[in-house]
């Protein structure tokens, strides 16, 4: 009868422990407290061209990285110099935790020298080339949050000469309807509106809204929907009849839920990425 009693009295505590840690996932982060996050470093730094900010640095897997998936990832920031690739180092240093190899992308942003549009996804377009010919041959995603996600949905459009070497497309609160988006209020929609205007003459916007794109055939958008910077409807403007477009929404999560490694939007892309890249 002890026994039983003790026996009984463990699950409990392991039950109340494990609901415990799921009780203590953040929601709705802030930007500086991702900024707050430890991290680690990258082992390697690639160029990809002359500019200082055309480079790429690689994460490789805790274990086994010889054999570990690909995460191509494109750092956002309004496509602004203000926010480098930096913030993004606990976001790989927790992607190598969980056993994949991470291929972190910096490239020119508004304020820099040549950062015309298209001047960042030419550069995040070259990178992708440059990394797919150094990964192991393992499934790849490439991966983008909000303004890089905007990048990573361009830069893999079905008209991508190397979109069949990539596996799964995930934009994290990424900006989807330009359009619309810089024509509405916020910091960010006027840098998006800024991007715009740095275009040659004979833009066409067309060119830079991922709606208006034959996006890769496996794209994920992964949405918070208390994100007051990218609004759930930018996650929705495909519908739900789209064959290449999924939307997958994180009840209460806020935009830098998406990259802060203790969340509840961060389980869930970990869930995707596995799904995607480890069948």
């Amino acid at each position: 009868m002890k026994r039983l009693i003790f026996i009984v009295l463990a699950i409990f505590l392991t039950c109340s422990f494990a609901l415990s840690a799921q009780a203590e996932k953040l929601k709705r982060v802030s930007f500086s407290e991702v900024l707050e996050l430890s991290s680690g470093s990258s082992v390697k730094k690639h160029s990809y061209g002359t500019h200082p900010s055309q480079f790429f640095e690689y994460w490789p897997a805790k274990n086994n990285a010889a054999e570990a998936a690909n995460v191509i990832f494109i750092h956002g920031g309004c496509w602004l110099k203000d926010y480098d690739i930096r913030h993004s180092y606990p976001l790989s240093t927790a992607l190598t935790q969980a056993g994949f190899n991470l291929w972190s992308v910096e490239y020119r942003r508004l304020g820099e020298d040549n950062a015309a549009w298209p001047a960042s996804l030419n550069d995040v377009s070259k990178a992708i080339e440059n990394i797919l010919q150094q990964t192991n041959g393992k499934p790849t995603a490439v991966m983008g949050h909000s303004a890089g996600g905007h990048l990573a949905l361009l830069a893999t459009s079905k008209n991508y000469k190397y979109a069949e070497h990539i596996d799964a497309v995930i934009g994290l609160a990424a900006i989807t309807d330009m359009q619309v988006y810089v024509a509405e209020d916020g910091s960010c929609n006027q840098a998006a509106k800024t991007l715009i205007n740095t275009a040659q003459s004979d833009f066409n916007l067309a060119e830079a809204d991922p709606k208006q794109q034959p996006l890769h055939h496996n794209t994920w958008l992964l949405q918070g929907s208390a994100d007051n910077i990218v609004p759930m409807s930018q996650a929705e403007v495909f519908g739900v009849n789209n064959d290449n477009v999924n939307t997958l929404i994180v009840d209460d999560a806020g935009h830098f839920d998406m990259i802060h490694p203790k969340t509840d939007a961060w389980t869930v892309i970990i869930q995707q990425l596995n799904k995607e890249l480890k069948p």
